[in-house]
C-alpha cells in the first residue's frame, strides 16, 4: 500500500486531531481549540489534505477514531466521516481510539510489548484496553476494550505492561490495582489521528473496512 491515500479524524479527546497520507507524504495537526470542533473541523481537513497534495476525490478511504471517548466528540468524527465517505463513494476504517492511544505510546517499542491504554470515563470509571505490538510495529488487541470501575480494573494475565495515558497517574485506585505489573508509564500518550492513520493503513490492506451507513461510534456504555 505504498500509495495509500487516507484522511483520518480523531475527535473523541482534546486536543482533537486530523491527519492524512498520500503515499510517503504524511501530515498531522491539532484541531484549533476554543471553538466548537464541528465549526473548525472541515477547515482543518482542507489544511491537512493541502499539505500532502490531495483532494477529497483522490482518497482511498477515510478513517476515524470510533471511541471510546467523549460522547459529543465521537459523534462529530463519525458524522463527518460518514458524510464525506457517502458523498465520495469510499469505505471507512473505524479504528479503536484506545488502539490509537496504545500505538501513540509505543510506536517504536519492540515486538511483544504489552500496552494498557486508559482514558477517564467519569463516575470513577475508566476505559481500558489490552494491546501488544507485533513485528510490524503496529499494535493488535488482545482483549476487547472495556469500561470498569477504576478501583476494580485489574488487567488480564500476568505480563508487565506499559501504561498509556495520564489517567494511570491521576487515578490512585487504578494505579494501585495494577502498579506491581507496570513496566513504565507513557502519560502523554493520547489517541491521535496520526496513529489512527497508521492502523487504518493495515486495516485497509487487509480488507477490514466498513460501509459508511454501518460505521458507528463505540461508547462502551449501555446508556449515553
Amino acid at each position: 500500500m505504498s500509495g495509500f491515500r487516507c484522511l483520518a479524524l480523531e475527535t473523541g479527546v482534546r486536543p482533537s486531531s486530523v491527519a492524512a497520507s498520500n503515499g510517503d507524504r504524511h501530515f498531522e495537526t491539532s484541531v484549533p481549540g476554543g471553538a466548537s470542533i464541528a465549526a473548525v473541523l472541515y477547515e482543518t481537513i482542507d489544511e491537512v489534505l493541502d499539505q500532502v497534495g490531495l483532494s477529497l476525490e483522490e482518497l482511498d478511504c477515510i478513517a476515524f477514531g470510533r471511541g471510546p471517548g467523549a460522547f459529543t466528540g465521537l459523534r462529530v468524527a463519525a458524522a463527518a466521516a460518514q458524510g464525506l465517505a457517502t458523498g465520495l463513494g469510499v469505505r471507512l476504517c473505524a479504528v479503536s481510539s484506545l488502539a490509537a492511544m496504545a500505538q501513540d505510546a509505543c510506536d517504536r517499542a519492540p515486538a511483544g510489548t504489552w500496552i494498557a491504554p486508559a482514558l477517564p470515563a467519569g463516575r470513577d470509571q475508566a476505559y481500558l484496553g489490552w494491546y501488544r505490538t507485533g513485528e510490524s510495529g503496529l499494535v493488535s488487541a488482545e482483549a476487547d476494550d472495556w469500561l470498569a470501575p477504576a478501583a476494580r480494573s485489574r488487567l488480564p494475565g500476568t505480563a508487565r505492561f506499559v501504561g498509556a495515558g495520564g489517567v494511570w497517574s491521576e487515578n490512585e485506585a487504578l494505579h494501585a490495582a495494577n502498579a506491581s505489573r507496570m513496566e513504565h508509564l507513557e502519560d502523554r500518550a493520547l489517541p491521535r489521528a496520526g496513529a489512527v492513520l497508521r492502523l487504518a493503513r493495515r486495516d485497509f490492506a487487509e480488507g477490514r473496512t466498513t460501509a459508511p451507513e454501518q460505521a458507528q461510534p463505540v461508547y462502551l456504555r449501555t446508556a449515553v
